[in-house]
């Protein structure tokens, strides 16, 4: 009964937050927040321990701008305790127009995502969201300028929902997806079939090019004059690599940070990265300042 009730007030302290001041929430108007209990449409088995997961959420598809994300916690259990951050990976619309199904691509690396891979057609989730600062887009933008999408692994989740931004913008969208294996490299053939140039990278060479992903935006950089921006997500060490680089070259970029989080809309402090101000350094919550940043702002 304790732990039960400690698990209460934990939630009443996160999720209840969203009615302070506005230093301690999402960029997004409170309204646009939204904690419901999605029914699973479809979770699809994409192999290599990678699920693309739909839900019938419309109020937070609707909501949702490319690059935040949605807090998913199993109600009515304790195990595992705390919700999971994830990446809204697309929404879609179940009538021809209007957002209302949100999808999720995770990787099981753990119990949280253990239950997620086994929800069933039918069984529900509870999600909060949109969360976080979305990614945002340059204007204007040169003819013919590309727009790099830096993707390590798993973080290639966060760029389905931001390639028709992309197009809308009048960039060309290019992804540079590296991974361990061919298995790894997911959803690639989606990416193509939107018009996105797609160039990969994986460490035991059995696709694309051998090595890293920074070996394939190190090429893009010095071979292509038209790229406006770059957005990056992926494992901290790549995304230290890319940012490190993409100072270097003076191009504009984002990246996507990834963290532990207790609740997600700033209350818990839990996700903290250093980054660049005037005075010095501060310390910036991933779920709420990011989890998009310029790359010229995150001290490593």
């Amino acid at each position: 009964m304790l732990a039960h009730a400690n698990l209460v007030i934990f939630q009443a302290l996160c999720y209840d937050a969203r009615a302070l001041s506005g230093e301690t929430m999402s960029p997004s108007s409170p309204p646009s927040i939204h904690d419901l209990s999605a029914r699973v449409i479809e979770n699809r088995d994409l192999g290599a321990s990678h699920f693309l997961l739909t839900l019938q959420a419309e109020p937070v598809a609707a909501a949702a701008c490319p690059g935040q994300f949605a807090m998913l916690r199993f109600a009515g259990r304790m195990d595992p305790l705390l919700p999971r951050p994830m990446s809204i990976s697309d929404v879609l619309p179940a009538d021809g127009s209007h957002p209302v199904l949100l999808q999720i691509l995770h990787k099981v690396v753990g119990r949280g995502t253990q239950l997620l891979a086994a929800l069933k057609p039918g069984e529900r989730l509870q999600v909060l969201g949109p969360l976080g600062k979305p990614f945002s887009v340059p204007s204007p933008v040169a003819p013919g300028s590309q727009a790099l999408m830096v993707a390590g692994g798993i973080g290639v989740a966060i760029f389905p929902f931001l390639v028709p931004m992309l197009q809308r913008a009048g960039l060309k969208p290019v992804l540079l997806f590296g991974a361990r294996s061919s298995r790894e490299l997911v959803r690639k053939d989606w990416f193509a079939r939107q018009g996105v140039e797609v160039r990969t990278a994986t460490e035991d060479g059995s696709e694309g090019a051998k090595g890293f992903v920074t070996t394939l935006l190190q090429e893009a950089l010095g071979s292509s004059p038209e790229v406006a921006i770059v957005y990056a997500c992926g494992p901290q060490a790549m995304l230290k690599a890319v940012g490190e680089m993409l100072i270097a070259s003076g191009v504009s970029a984002q990246l996507s940070l990834e963290s532990y989080m207790g609740c997600g809309i700033g209350a818990c402090l839990g996700c903290v990265v250093k980054v660049r101000r005037d005075s010095g350094f501060a310390y910036a919550r991933i779920c709420v300042e990011g989890p998009t940043f310029p790359a010229s702002e995150v001290l490593w």
